[in-house]
């Protein structure tokens, strides 16, 4: 006779299934095991407007906080040895647990490495895809990790904080050690550059004697210089420029350790903070009362504002070096933090409030997004776009930042002032029978509103050409507030100005200016002519990235003048990086492996640190980014070669970026025009 099973037997074998389950999942988070690359798991998301996260464990405070320099990967540590990875839309990519807790989780800025260091002492290296790892097994804790832009060197510092003496070591990519020296405890560790003839560690450490010893040493383990007595605060983002602390007195020295200009503090410092764009400092510190307490220097020690911010708060440049974020939540509101923005001339834009105490806040090489993290691990990521529009009280600006090479017709190329350089400029004219006549009259019209540039001609001028077809000679009849400018570098620009505008036209052999008919022996004030003018001819020529205001152009100069030793075709483009590497889009360690020309096809072999420049949710602003460097490469190219071909490679391979961005090929077969209106 069979037997009834009762049903309070499958309500005992149903939990006994979920506590299996239960076991198993468990299992899997402690023991670490990543998740599938590609399948993100949703994270529970807090039932809040800020769309914030709430982990699964309440309560785990943050670490450390890193995110990459296109903010499409954010990692963090909790204090309940977790270590996880995001995507910009805070959907988790995978988490690992750790036996003891994660003091350091490094991010490269190229976003394809991660490093962890643990209070066990357990050093943990790993790619953001999960296709490799490795793991090295301590006595003693990691106190600090750095790591290097595509993830090739990773420099750790060790020892218990109890013991005088610690250890500096540098392992590779593949996790073998390349040395080890002993150290004090260490307060700051910066890893600078990737080639190993180029790059540095600098750090500062603490004696038993509490003096502070700052240092760089090179990544073959030389050290390089050391400075006692000081203690180090901030490094530049090219690693050019440190700010160190002697006594009472901030100092700003070159990588080589050599003193540039010094300050009296005015007040106990709490945080140091170089503007990416440039070498200008922010001081923050404690006061007391209403005084300021954030002071502005420029690059020369030059103070050129103070404000009063809120006690307690954190700061970030945004990477193009144009605005200043600060966050405080310390005698502010219960459970919320006040945002504020600043532009660079430290005029306040915009204050918003943040549903947390923000004890992290991240502005990543991405100039709209801020990351920022609070208690009980919560994190948030705010497009600063919409708070620009906000604060400026402005639409977003319909120009675009960069218009990208053109060919075509009925088009010329002007020269404009930015006031400091000849900018190009193509437009395009209605059909007439004087293309000449067309030029200088949209050359004395001057440059568009939004361009940031300055008329080189007075708008009332008058300049009425004759050109002889047969002889190419052209003839300038200037008007009088043309041939008397005021001004001698007035005089000079409006020249250069005309003269390389008129170089577009092949036609034209020779130019006269003359004033009733008759040549001009001085021009504007006191500059004397040697007529005939000739076109200009571009020697050694390459075309390199330039901001002015809001806009990007790409401006042609001559090797000469940029003081570059190496001219040939190599030489020219290594130049063309270098310039463009002080942009904060560009990454700091990109760099030419090679070119080749070869049955009229150049190709320029780049490393992979150029990839990041081509992230797969990009917007339009990325994508002029790129198309910026690839245009000064492929001109660079096609001007200093015979080619008519130019091909990019990405570590010796051919590379196809994502829908949206210029091509990696082009060939060229009709003349082109730089910076189209």
């Amino acid at each position: 006779m069979k037997q009834k099973i009762q049903p309070y037997y499958w309500l005992i074998l149903l939990a006994v299934i979920f506590l299996a389950g239960g076991i198993t999942l468990l299992g899997f988070r402690l023991f670490g095991f990543p998740l599938k690359s590609g399948t993100p798991v949703e994270p529970l998301v807090h039932s809040g407007e800020n769309g914030m996260i709430d982990f699964w464990l309440a309560g785990a405070d943050f670490i450390d906080l890193s995110a990459d320099r296109n903010m499409t990967g954010i990692l963090f540590s909790t204090s309940n040895n977790k270590v996880s990875l995001l995507d910009r839309k805070k959907r988790l990519l995978w988490e690992k647990s750790f036996s003891s807790e994660p003091l350091q989780a490094k991010l490269s800025s190229s976003g394809g490495y991660l490093a962890i260091g643990t209070k066990g002492g357990q050093l943990f290296f790993m790619s953001a895809n999960q296709q490799m790892w490795w793991e090295k097994d301590g006595d003693t804790p990691i106190n600090h990790v750095a790591i290097s832009a595509t993830g090739k060197w990773i420099a750790v510092s060790r020892g218990n904080p109890e013991n005088e003496e610690h250890l500096l070591e540098l392992y590779d990519q593949e996790g073998n050690l390349q040395w080890s020296m002993a150290t004090g405890p260490l307060r700051q560790l910066f890893l600078s550059g990737e080639h190993i003839d180029q790059a540095r560690i600098f750090y500062c450490s603490q004696r038993a004697d509490e003096t502070l010893l700052t240092a760089a040493v090179t990544l073959d383990g030389e050290t390089e210089w050391e400075h006692e007595g000081e203690n180090l605060v901030a490094l530049s983002r090219s690693g050019n420029r440190i700010a160190v602390i002697r006594e009472d007195r901030i100092v700003i020295c070159n990588y080589l350790g050599d003193p540039l200009w010094s300050r009296i503090l005015p007040f106990p410092l709490e945080t140091a903070l170089f503007n990416p764009l440039n070498y200008n400092i922010l001081l923050y510190g404690k006061v007391d009362s209403s005084a300021k307490n954030l002071y502005y220097y420029s690059a020369e020690g030059a103070l050129l504002w103070e404000e009063r911010v809120p006690d307690g708060s954190l700061f970030a440049f945004t990477p193009d070096g144009r605005h200043l974020v600060t966050s405080s939540w310390k005698h502010y509101k219960e459970d919320f933090s006040e945002m504020i923005l600043f532009n660079e001339e430290g005029n306040e834009l915009q204050r918003w409030d943040v549903a947390m105490r923000v004890e992290h806040l991240l502005v990543t090489g991405n100039r709209r997004y801020i990351v920022v993290g609070g208690e009980d691990g919560f994190i948030e990521v705010i497009d600063l776009d919409e708070q620009l529009v906000k604060g400026e009280n402005r639409a977003p600006s319909a120009c675009p930042i960069y218009s990208p090479y053109t060919t075509g017709s009925n088009l010329v190329t002007l020269y404009f002032s930015d006031g400091e350089h000849l900018v190009p400029v193509t437009r395009q004219f209605s059909q007439t029978d004087s293309r000449i006549r067309a030029a200088l009259e949209e050359l004395i019209r001057g440059p568009a509103r939004d361009s940031f540039l300055y008329r080189t001609f007075p708008k009332e001028a008058v300049i009425e050409p004759r050109f002889n077809e047969d002889t190419g000679q052209l003839y300038l009849e200037l008007s009088p507030e043309v041939a008397a400018m005021a001004g001698s570098a007035q005089s000079i620009t409006a020249l250069n100005s005309l003269r390389l505008t008129l170089s577009g036209f092949p036609e034209i052999k020779e130019i006269y200016l003359t004033r009733d008919g008759e040549p001009l022996q001085y021009f504007g004030d006191g500059l004397v002519l040697e007529q005939p003018l000739l076109q200009y001819r571009w020697k050694d020529p390459l075309f390199v990235p330039y901001r002015t205001g809001e806009r990007y152009y790409l401006i042609p100069r001559e090797a000469k003048d940029m003081e570059i030793e190496q001219r040939d075709l190599e030489g020219l483009l290594r130049a063309v990086l270098r310039s463009s590497r002080s942009f904060y889009f560009v990454p700091s360690d990109l760099n030419l492996l090679g070119v080749t020309v070869e049955a009229g096809v150049v190709k320029i072999n780049l490393n992979d640190a150029l990839l990041p420049l081509f992230p797969e949710a990009g917007g339009k602003e990325e994508q002029l980014h790129a198309a910026l460097l690839l245009d000064a490469l492929f001109l660079t190219a096609l001007e200093n070669s015979s080619a008519t071909r130019i091909e990019i490679l990405v570590e010796g391979e051919s590379w196809t970026p994502p829908e949206g961005y210029p091509s990696f090929i082009r060939t060229f077969s009709e003349p082109y025009f730089l910076n189209p209106e």
